[in-house]
């Protein structure tokens, strides 16, 4: 198997930033088999106890608006793979510095996780998205994009996993979304990470497609409760507490919700079939799993 950049080591070293959220610690498990030094990037201390029971072989804690703290963690690293903090109006200037860091450590390969559709006017968090992904394309580095449609394991924790009633949506339930599982969005970024064949490569990657309702009942079928979703206008439904307090993610989430509302978020499964060479993960799938499984963390 191909081995990510050009080193003398036995086993190159893998940096996953952004490592103790659900997509990270999924990854880290994912890349337990691959003969690779996996070093996770975090920002706390409860973090990198997450991140080591994941599977990581190494954990430092940096900030990603302390580019010397970054070049640090990035020291003898052969491959990058960045997952961006959420809605952080400071995300492009992240960008920057991993790729600075990544280029002066040597290394050849970046990858960065982005969003479906990130040009899309309305929503300020994915023209960030798209304003980060033309600092990619411009680095000296090999370098593939990911660009994942709504996380079906996201849907399930938000609507799908409380008690038997209404579940309030802040957009309508009727709009189409297409989800990624993301152990299919772990298994992508091992193939990218490890395989020649992915430079300069952007991807779209979406799963089945399916209105808010569909997976809301689908999720109560399987849990054996009864889940009715009622719409709740995206200006009244309360924010998540990890954004409630910072208004610059509560706008952008409201607005988000305000364009689930008119368009759903749909995308094209071609490319995830093909790079996984079988068919999506299923949201039912998804829902059967985190039903039998521990709450993982968001």
């Amino acid at each position: 198997m191909p081995q990510p950049g050009a080193t003398s080591r036995s086993r190159p070293i893998i940096v996953v930033v952004g490592a103790a959220g659900q997509s990270g610690t999924l990854l880290l498990s994912a890349l337990r088999p691959v003969n690779a030094h996996v070093r996770a990037v975090v920002h706390s201390v409860a973090g990198a106890e997450r991140a080591a029971a994941a599977g990581a072989d190494e954990v430092v804690q940096a900030e990603l608006a302390n580019p010397a703290s970054v070049r640090a963690a990035f020291e003898g690293v052969d491959a990058v793979y960045m997952i961006p903090p959420p809605f952080d109006p400071d995300e492009h200037t992240f960008a920057v510095t991993a790729l600075r860091a990544a280029e002066r450590a040597g290394a050849t390969r970046f990858v960065y996780v982005s969003v479906l559709h990130p040009h899309t006017p309305a929503l300020r968090h994915h023209l960030r998205k798209a304003e980060a992904e033309a600092r990619v394309r411009e680095s000296s580095l090999i370098w593939t994009i990911l660009q994942p449609s709504m996380y079906a394991q996201q849907v399930y924790s938000t609507f799908g996993s409380g008690p038997s009633g209404t579940v309030r949506v802040p957009f309508d339930p009727a709009a189409s979304f297409s989800v990624i599982d993301l152990r299919d969005l772990s298994e992508i970024a091992v193939r990218v990470l490890t395989e020649a064949g992915h430079e300069c490569a952007t991807y779209e990657l979406c799963g089945p497609r399916l209105t808010m309702a569909e997976m809301v009942r689908i999720a109560g079928r399987v849990r054996d409760v009864e889940l009715e979703p009622v719409r709740v206008p995206p200006s009244d439904a309360p924010l998540p507490p990890p954004f409630a307090k910072d208004p610059s993610a509560g706008a952008d989430m409201r607005a988000m919700w305000e364009e689930y509302d008119r368009h759903g978020f749909r995308g094209n499964s071609n490319v995830l079939r093909m790079l996984l060479g079988r068919e999506p993960t299923t949201f039912e799938e998804v829902a059967q799993r985190e039903a039998r499984a521990p709450a993982l963390i968001t």
